[in-house]
């Protein structure tokens, strides 16, 4: 029974482990939501890119694609900017290729330690997020490129599991990236 005791106790602790994520608030709010227009609202195609690398070291995992391209359709559409947004449309008067980069760093030492001490030495992790956007007219021609970054920094430890109510959620930071990103083409007038 003692051993049972023990075993609940330890999975229970196990449970309790927790991360919480901030951002470093490089990246301003865009000051003005949604986006006023003098012109008509065009059409706008997307296209989304992803890259991801660990310490460098490029790597296939790290985004859900089609949730963010979800996330941007929806950001795209609320900035009130345009007529209709799509993901690959053929015609359109706006063309938009958007590259979000996550570029994570972190000691795998750290790693290992705190997992092995069963997250009781806490590890910490950055992520620096890019979105970078290059924008194209009717005919495909170039008309300038937006890059917007944002780090965020991760730690992970036993007692943290208070903290998760207060967690940066990725999205908020990647809307954050793409309503920064619009607002500067607005002003660009790359729109």
């Amino acid at each position: 029974m003692k051993k049972y005791h023990l075993a609940l106790l330890g999975a229970l602790c196990l449970q309790l482990t927790g991360c919480i994520s901030y951002s470093h608030q490089q990246q301003a709010d865009a000051s003005a939501w949604p986006i006023p227009l003098n012109s008509a609202k065009p059409t706008v195609s997307l296209k989304v890119d992803t890259d991801y690398q660990f310490n460098g070291t490029p790597s296939q995992r790290g985004f859900n694609l089609p949730s963010l391209e979800r996330l941007l359709i929806k950001e795209y559409q609320s900035s009130q900017a345009f007529e209709q947004v799509a993901l690959g449309l053929n015609t359109a008067d706006v063309y938009a290729k958007v590259k979000v980069s996550n570029h994570e760093t972190g000691s795998m030492l750290l790693a290992i330690i705190s997992g092995a001490t069963l997250l009781v030495i806490p590890g910490t992790f950055d992520n620096e997020w890019i979105m970078e956007t290059r924008f194209f007219d009717a005919n495909g021609k170039e008309q300038g490129r937006v890059v917007k970054r944002e780090i965020t920094t991760t730690w992970t430890q036993l007692l943290l599991v208070f903290a998760l109510p207060f967690n940066e959620s990725t999205d908020e930071i990647l809307a954050k990236l793409a309503r920064s990103t619009l607002e500067e083409a607005s002003q660009r007038k790359l729109l």
